[in-house]
């Protein structure tokens, strides 16, 4: 006779749980924006033995909600010819997650929103293709790496480096298991399903997330990157740009190509809440002292977040959202201007059969997901 009170007594305790849940969902739904809908799949990666991950060719999926095709290259692209047309200008898009859009449809990254500012200046009398080769989790050891391939691979006469704060890293021998997370599991739908209530993001995000962070390994060295503060790991990764940014221009010398570096800042730059300035600094030091030009993007997002504020960023994600990417594609393509006038100096070398990114397949090879900073 006693266990129908305490029966009685969880189906009310549940039942008061769910509508205070419904209610706060509601709640939190109408202060803040709505969470990010994350479907099946999410991209897939592969080992590769030299930069450890790269995005699995000729793959259909979705970053958040938005389609992904990678075509036969391993790059978030249409299929690219191993050359040109006549009198064509390619640029060469090279970054992370934020030059390859995560979370953003492809017309609205960046590469591709400079793509369309180009083709329709006034001054273009060239077909122009600006190809996204941004890799998520990548760094710029990663990305000078990328970069001998491609230039191989596609001949452009120009690259773009967006460097972004966290590629400020020491280069570290590619191991399985840092492209072994699997992305697409059962663990992981249901992780995705969980993304789509507010209550679970915004716990996520304002509670979790910065016990998490605050103080660890990873914060710091990226405090200390945009402080200047003297910290070995931040000055071995600085070491290692250097060394990077200097093969990378040696390579695009070697064939006749421009390089240029973009500095993305990061979102607490752009709004103001973070002072430092000394990744800016020192990252166009770096690249102006090999001969790179360099672009500070700051000045121009934080002019823009003064008008349209958070917009400028995906809610409760952080990459750049299509807004702060056409300033970024505005502004690159100022600078981008004497590139349509510039006769292609770049040697053609003789045709080679294009390869994947990445090695041939090997048995048991597995796939990751991205190290960005969703949950």
């Amino acid at each position: 006779m006693a266990v129908r009170p305490v029966v009685a007594n969880l189906v009310l305790l549940c039942g008061s749980l769910f509508v205070t849940f419904g209610i706060l969902e509601l709640s939190l739904r109408v202060i803040y924006p709505a969470p990010i809908r994350f479907l099946y799949p999410q991209e897939f990666y592969d080992f590769d033995a030299e930069m450890e991950h790269v995005l699995r060719p000729g793959q259909t999926a979705f970053t958040h909600d938005h389609p992904v095709r990678i075509n036969s290259l391993g790059l978030r692209d249409r299929e690219i010819t191993q050359q040109p047309g006549p009198g064509a200008l390619r640029v060469l898009a090279l970054g992370d997650s934020q030059t390859f859009g995560a979370g953003l449809a492809l017309a609205d990254t960046w590469p591709k929103q400079l793509e369309r500012v180009l083709r329709g200046g006034v001054a273009s009398s060239r077909e122009v293709e600006v190809v996204n080769a941004g890799i998520p989790g990548t760094d710029t050891w990663q990305h000078e790496i990328l970069l001998r391939r491609l230039l191989k691979m596609t001949n452009p006469q120009a690259v773009v480096l967006a460097l972004y704060v966290n590629d400020v890293v020491p280069g570290y021998t590619p191991r399985r298991i840092g492209a072994s997370a699997p992305t697409n599991t059962w663990d992981k739908q249901l992780v995705y399903l969980l993304k789509r209530s507010a209550v679970i993001t915004w716990t996520y995000y304002r509670l979790f997330l910065p016990w998490y962070t605050r103080g660890g390994p990873a914060s710091t060295i990226e405090e200390a990157v945009l402080t200047g503060k003297v910290d070995a790991r931040a000055e071995r990764g600085w070491q290692q740009v250097d060394r990077s940014l200097a093969a990378m221009k040696e390579a695009c010398d070697a064939r006749g190509v421009r390089l240029l570096v973009a500095i993305l800042p990061r979102r607490d730059q752009v709004s103001g809440i973070h002072p430092g300035r000394a990744y800016q600094e020192r990252a166009r030091a770096t690249s102006e002292a090999h001969g790179i030009e360099a672009l500070d993007l700051l000045p121009d997002l934080s002019a823009e977040y003064r008008t349209k504020g958070d917009a400028l960023f995906i809610p409760w994600d952080g990459h750049n959202s299509a807004s702060a990417n056409h300033v970024i594609a505005e502004r690159l393509a100022q600078m981008a201007r004497s590139w349509h006038a510039t006769p292609d100096v770049s040697p053609r070398p003789e045709r080679e059969t294009p390869a994947r990114l990445r090695p041939p397949a090997r048995s048991g090879s597995a796939t990751g997901n991205s190290p960005g900073p969703s949950p």
